[in-house]
């Protein structure tokens, strides 16, 4: 069996979030079955919505349960592996950064091939990278990193533009894929490490 590149992007964007749910789960000494469902928020939730809202019928997880299985063995991997205290954290934090780049490229991608322009392509590549974390946060009873000063949706907003930039411009898929989901991951990343924000309201009095 064969797989596309867009096929295999997908599943580790799946892997990628299921594990930063699940290290979620981790922090809040949930069992095995909250693992499980906190892997598969991120995993598949984002996706769920860009799918409702462009009439992508079945849903993707429907139609192909490897998804599923994808976000539960990420799930069961890291509730079987042991962490050092303080590092779960951190890894969370980096498997959402590529979870959040490979999802706002691949909703980008997917919402353009469903012809809705190339701005509602980029918001929906945004809702795809985004919502399955905030649903994570909120079961997980803290402030989703969405809403929160870090560079977040700024990242899957430059991922979605970067697609939409490159498809324009003709690039090969395969190409155009790999430098948004580059692009993406670095302002995520640079974010992380300096510690970059948006500025908030308080900050202008």
């Amino acid at each position: 069996m064969t797989f596309s590149f867009i096929y295999i992007l997908e599943m580790l964007g799946t892997a990628a979030f299921a594990i930063s749910g699940a290290l979620a789960a981790s922090r809040k000494n949930m069992d095995i079955f909250g693992f499980c469902v906190l892997a598969l928020m991120p995993a598949v939730g984002g996706g769920t919505i860009r799918d409702i809202v462009i009439d992508r019928t079945p849903v993707f997880w429907i139609s192909d349960s490897r998804y599923v299985a994808v976000a539960i063995i990420a799930a069961l991997l890291v509730f079987f592996t042991s962490y050092k205290p303080g590092s779960r954290r951190r890894i969370l934090v980096w498997m959402d950064a590529m979870g959040l780049a490979l999802f706002a490229t691949l909703g980008t991608q997917i919402s353009l091939a469903h012809d809705t322009g190339p701005l509602i392509a980029v918001m929906l590549g945004v809702t795809t990278a985004v919502t399955g974390g905030m649903i994570r946060d909120i079961i997980c009873n803290e402030i989703p990193l969405v809403l929160s000063h870090e560079i977040y949706a700024t990242a899957a907003f430059a991922a979605g533009l970067v697609y939409v930039l490159a498809d324009k411009l003709q690039a090969p898929s395969s190409l155009a894929l790999a430098v948004a989901v580059i692009a993406g991951f670095t302002v995520r990343a640079l974010g992380i490490v300096y510690n970059w924000s948006l500025p908030s309201f308080g900050a202008r009095r």
